[in-house]
């Protein structure tokens, strides 16, 4: 499948989608969630999930970290002014909403790279080979690309992979986990 009916098929299945079956997807993804390795991590990237798009609840994810390990470090991604780059903040109970939409913690504590452990990656979808299915604005891809080989890619999908991307290119960066609402994936 090509990525832009990929992106197609994974957003109309994300339209219809109710609000009490999201809930029920989520309460699945923590109970995955819950079975991964978090034990030796320090710092983990989340995103603020755009609730018009049915996105998986990320902040229900964080909140059961921060509860099993009260001193892990939560950051969230910003979007830099050129519109083509993202820095990750630590958490703050402050945020806005950029000119896409996205929600963003106000840029008060910047967080490394090279400190980050794993990111937890939103997407569309994703394929047995762990290429994600993005909204096609390349933000994650140019992130993990540098200084972030030893940090986990993990996507957060309410739905089961496709088999193939076909049309995957040089600078797309795989994930190395997916959690899905029935499986734990590792590519």
């Amino acid at each position: 499948m090509q990525k832009i009916e990929a992106r197609q098929f994974f957003q109309n299945k994300r339209k219809a989608l109710t609000q009490s079956e999201c809930l029920k997807l989520d309460d699945l993804l923590l109970i995955q969630f819950q079975k991964f390795n978090w034990g030796n991590m320090d710092c983990i990237g989340n995103f603020y999930p755009i609730e018009k798009q049915n996105e998986p609840n990320s902040i229900l994810l964080a909140k059961y970290l921060k509860y099993i390990f009260p001193n892990i470090t939560i950051a969230y991604p910003s979007i830099l002014q050129d519109g083509l780059d993202m820095e990750f903040f630590k958490e703050t109970e402050e945020f806005i909403e950029n000119k896409w939409g996205i929600i963003e913690p106000l840029p008060v504590q910047k967080v490394e790279k090279k400190t980050m452990n794993a990111v937890l990656v939103p997407l569309l979808g994703f394929d047995t080979n762990g290429q994600r299915i993005g909204f096609g604005k390349g933000f994650y891809d140019r992130y993990f690309e540098n200084e972030t080989k030893d940090c986990l890619r993990i996507g957060i999908s309410y739905f089961e992979p496709i088999a193939k991307l076909e049309d995957t290119h040089q600078f797309d960066v795989p994930l190395t986990h997916c959690i899905t609402p029935s499986k734990i994936y590792e590519f």
